[in-house]
């Protein structure tokens, strides 16, 4: 085995085998113990250490211990990219897309451009926005203004004719949620213009539950507008706690 002997990894390879031998001659000693013990620490504090297999040869173990090393460190290496291109888009800089693509998977990469282009959408206006979207804008402020007239009626005094008109806006709500729904599930697209999913249907739908268009000024309006640099720094950041998460 010659170098590979001196390998750091083989060494601990070394060590566990004594350590095993040692365990099953003195199954009940407190030296044996002392040795689980240390045996416990090591594997703490070096998580490379793992089992060989019951027909695995030290080359083998060898080999194959190459492999898991390579995994991790590229890992390492590639969560320290990403940590260096977080401070850079921190600190104002611009780090160009072709750079995010290195260093981001395909899904990751396709999110942070998905991110982008809804923010570009956010940035249109009306002048993108399909038919159906204002259609359902306008339903929504229909319903919206008699639900103002309920409140102000209930301010007055006025119970039943109140009551009336909230019962109303409760059908009304109920039914655009519907149709809108069934337009949405027909064409996904029209949810990149929402700024949260549809509600589940229920009779105690508000005004406030409904999701609002992107390019609403409403206070209801969930929606927030970013930079370009925003969307790259929050892509960077996902990606790091992804690996984090390994």
């Amino acid at each position: 085995m010659g170098e590979h002997d001196d390998h750091p990894l083989m060494k601990q390879i070394r060590a566990r085998a004594t350590q095993q031998a040692q365990a099953s001659s003195t199954p009940n000693s407190a030296a044996n113990q002392q040795t689980s013990n240390a045996a416990d620490d090591k594997t703490k504090k070096h998580p490379l250490t793992f089992k060989r297999k019951d027909d695995e040869t030290n080359a083998q173990y060898y080999a194959r211990g190459q492999q898991w090393i390579g995994a991790v460190d590229k890992r390492n290496r590639r969560y320290i990219a990403l940590a260096e291109l977080e401070i850079q888009l921190r600190n104002g800089k611009h780090v160009q897309n072709r750079t995010l693509q290195t260093h981001l998977t395909p899904a990751q990469y396709a999110a942070m451009l998905a991110a982008w282009e809804q923010q570009q959408l956010i940035r249109s206006g009306s002048s993108k926005k399909p038919h159906v979207i204002k259609y359902y804008e306008a339903e929504l402020n229909r319903v919206q203004l008699q639900d103002i007239k309920a409140k102000d009626l209930h301010k007055r005094g006025h119970t039943e004719g109140a009551a009336a008109i909230e019962e109303l806006c409760r059908a009304q709500l109920l039914d655009l949620r519907n149709k809108f729904n069934a337009a949405v599930t027909a064409d996904p697209t029209l949810q990149q213009w929402l700024d949260r999913p549809i509600p589940a249907a229920n009779n105690t739908l508000s005004t406030d539950d409904m999701p609002r268009s992107i390019t609403s000024s409403s206070k209801s309006s969930k929606v927030v507008r970013k930079s370009k640099a925003d969307t790259k720094l929050e892509a960077v950041q996902a990606a790091m706690r992804e690996l984090e998460q390994d």
